[in-house]
């Protein structure tokens, strides 16, 4: 069956010239690219009412937290700082909580760039406001070569799930100012750029929880291994998707093998 991905969506607060739309809801093409040659049916979720969470988290197999703006620090009780960039509240709380409810229904997860610190906040972690702020970083972390080109080098932890898709080393490109400090209950961290800034973090067992500090949709075509990432993940949601149908009532099985 083929696995439905659910992908989260920014909010565009400025009007769309030559429109008469005050706002909108994005996301790159890269992402729905991706996910689509992956196998799976991207379905993008917006950000909107919270009531509607559950019935969102019904509707897919896994969850992409896609990048965008940055995280408030009020979500790990720290203040401001002045190099924080533009934030959105109700983006992060909607987010959490559609994190939370993907997590409960024990549904695969791929979060990235932003969406691997929302993750480490998630379960009680905290973040550097800007890689500024950590001592001896000697990497340019917020990259002004071409999104689809790859900056530099991580080390990956043997026997992650994220070993098993890149191997212990791969290229990727960097496009965040802000990084995983204090790391959140129950994840690991299974990547490090060589200046030692978290670049990948997991949570232990099942379902696929993995947060990548990366952009790996826009560098698919150059760095096969990012394909995999995808594949992998893809192939989970469809796993999920088969056992629950398996485990469903028959009343149901028929309507879900439809899709």
């Amino acid at each position: 069956m083929t696995a439905i991905i659910g992908i989260s969506a920014t909010q565009l607060a400025e009007q769309v010239p030559n429109t008469i739309s005050r706002n909108g809801t994005y996301v790159g093409g890269d992402y729905i690219t991706a996910v689509a040659n992956s196998g799976a049916a991207p379905f993008v979720i917006p950000v909107t009412d919270t009531k509607l969470i559950t019935t969102f988290v019904n509707q897919i197999d896994g969850l992409i937290l896609s990048g965008g703006q940055d995280v408030s620090p009020a979500l790990y009780g720290a203040e401001s700082e002045a190099e924080l960039g533009d934030v959105s509240l109700v983006r992060d709380a909607f987010e959490l909580a559609l994190l939370k409810e993907t997590l409960a229904q024990k549904k695969p997860v791929l979060a990235i760039c932003r969406g691997a610190q929302l993750l480490n906040i998630a379960f009680g972690g905290t973040l550097h406001q800007d890689t500024s702020y950590i001592e001896n970083t000697d990497l340019e972390h917020m990259q002004q070569a071409e999104a689809t080109q790859s900056t530099h080098a991580i080390s990956i932890e043997r026997g992650s799930r994220l070993s098993n898709m890149l191997g212990t080393t791969a290229q990727v490109n960097s496009f965040h100012h802000q990084a995983i400090d204090v790391l959140g209950s129950g994840l690991k961290i299974t990547a490090r750029a060589s200046d030692g800034v978290i670049e990948a973090i997991e949570k232990q067992g099942s379902p696929f929880v993995v947060g990548v500090q990366w952009h790996p949709e826009l560098i698919i075509e150059t760095e096969i291994g990012m394909k995999r990432v995808f594949q992998e993940f893809t192939k989970n949601a469809e796993l999920g998707a088969m056992k629950q149908v398996y485990n469903a009532p028959a009343k149901f099985k028929k309507i879900a093998t439809l899709r």
